[in-house]
């Protein structure tokens, strides 16, 4: 039996795992869709741009800076995000061109 190679080590694949599941929520993939271009969003940013109950928006900020697709910084009372791994967007353009049948 011939051992097969693997290109990715299997612990980068568990964290790439981890990275899918915090994606892996429609209204996630819309916060990543709006904060592609790398700049800095307050909350009330990003939630005037979704229809979603800011707690719930919290919620899923909250579980994509914990996996590191997402970092924060505290403001006086406010809270801003900005992509802690920006290359994480080409994850949209993989979904962009991906043939998926209704």
């Amino acid at each position: 039996m011939e051992v097969v190679r693997r290109r990715i080590s299997y612990n980068k694949l568990g964290k790439v795992a981890d990275i899918f599941s915090g994606l892996a929520h429609p209204t996630r993939l819309e916060i990543l869709e709006i904060m592609e271009d790398g700049k800095i969003y307050s909350v009330g940013e990003i939630l005037s741009q979704l229809e979603i109950d800011p707690t719930l928006l919290t919620h899923h900020l909250s579980k994509m800076k914990h996996i590191g697709i997402l970092k924060s910084a505290k403001e006086g009372r406010n809270v801003y995000y900005q992509l802690a791994m920006p290359e994480i967007t080409d994850v949209l353009d993989c979904i962009q061109n991906c043939k998926i049948k209704h």
